[in-house]
């Protein structure tokens, strides 16, 4: 019943259960499957990160969108964005982004078309 998640060891009380194991999310499902990014994901990006996100009462920075899912590796491509209010105001550049658990991420930025 209160099974350990395969991903990031926390328990588990209803989550993901498949031939992969028991998960807390779909975000460790998806990490635990494919760790990383797949080389397409790395070939149409570059090693910069986006670096963390942090609001405090609605400033800060953070990410928006999850367009093209890729259905390889699962990251997504997002914007990452400087807020006020939880209003986005300032685009810092878009980056394809992985999440290794629920509220942790991995990011490379995309390559200028």
């Amino acid at each position: 019943m209160f099974e350990k998640c395969q991903n990031c060891g926390s328990r588990v009380l209803s989550g993901v259960r498949d031939q992969f194991g028991v998960f807390c999310s779909n975000e460790c499902r998806n990490f635990a499957v494919y760790p990383g990014f797949c080389p397409a994901c790395t070939s149409a990006t570059t090693e910069k990160s986006s670096g963390g996100t942090y609001t405090l009462n609605g400033i800060g920075t953070t990410l928006y969108g999850a367009g093209e899912p890729c259905s390889i590796c699962a990251s997504t491509i997002r914007t990452h964005w400087i807020c006020v209010l939880f209003i986005p105001v300032i685009p810092l550049g878009k980056y394809r982004v992985k999440y290794t658990q629920p509220r942790r991420f991995l990011s490379r930025r995309l390559r200028a078309a």
